[in-house]
């Protein structure tokens, strides 16, 4: 790949955007590949977390300009194409099976705030600068706008939307679009430190309850309770849970955990 990194080790993808002279702006091919990842991280059945950073000085400043420029002469048919990749790209790593973790610095603007809304941990540089900047070049936060309203409360979201105004990681935090920040060392730490307590769970524990969130989040009341009551059930005569419930009453680790 040209523009995203990729490894893996001991269940852990290390996902880093590569374009740093271009700030980590999103064009079409950084798009296909960060898709691509993130489908190679979905089949993967040993995958447990995922590490997701940005080369260079800043995690991602939105969309490349020349991307941009290009989509100006594109027909509304072709628009809407190019539009619903980015669209997928989103959705992918939103819907990632395993934990994502994230570690932004720098410029996030734009579809850099969509990338960070889509995570689930992320810990910020004190001094990032966070923008949802599309109006001021008379766009619309359109496709990442879902991803931001289930993370930041509605009327900020709102306010940060319509004025395009700067601002950095202590509001961020405040808003839930964080959940920390600090200098490069202490966030590198904090996202180390949730690594290592997402790798000690059960690896089917972790999967299913993503995909529970996602359901509770899009269900009525009714719905998410038969959910939550079939869920447990299922989980409580599972391999995986009969393991974890007999190795805590047994004072010992269970078979998942190494070391």
């Amino acid at each position: 790949m040209k523009h995203v990194h990729m490894e893996s080790s001991d269940g852990i993808y290390n996902i880093t955007l590569n374009r740093p002279e271009v700030h980590n702006a999103l064009n079409e091919q950084m798009i296909s590949e960060l898709t691509s990842c993130f489908k190679t991280v979905a089949k993967d059945k040993f995958a447990m977390s995922v590490y997701l950073r940005g080369a260079g000085p800043s995690f991602c400043a939105g969309g490349d300009l020349n991307w941009m420029k290009a989509s100006m002469k594109l027909t509304l048919a072709k628009n809407i194409k190019d539009a619903q990749k980015l669209s997928d790209m989103y959705e992918t790593i939103f819907r990632c099976p395993v934990p994502v973790v994230a570690v932004v610095h720098g410029s996030v603007m734009g579809g850099g705030v969509g990338l960070t809304a889509v995570c689930d941990i992320v810990a910020a540089e004190s001094e990032t600068r966070f923008c949802l900047s599309e109006v001021k070049l008379g766009l619309v936060p359109s496709i990442i706008s879902p991803y931001v309203l289930r993370k930041v409360p509605e009327s900020h979201a709102r306010g940060l939307m319509l004025t395009a105004e700067i601002f950095k990681a202590p509001r961020a935090q405040s808003l839930n679009l964080v959940h920390f920040y600090g200098t490069a060392a202490d966030c590198e730490a904090f996202a180390k430190e949730k690594l290592t307590f997402i790798s000690q769970n059960g690896p089917e524990a972790l999967r299913v309850t993503k995909d529970l969130i996602q359901k509770i989040m899009t269900s009525t009341w009714p719905v998410s309770r038969k959910t939550t009551v079939q869920t447990i059930a299922q989980r409580r005569v599972s391999k995986e849970g009969q393991e974890g419930m007999k190795a805590f009453f047994e004072k010992r680790r269970p078979q998942w955990r190494k070391g």
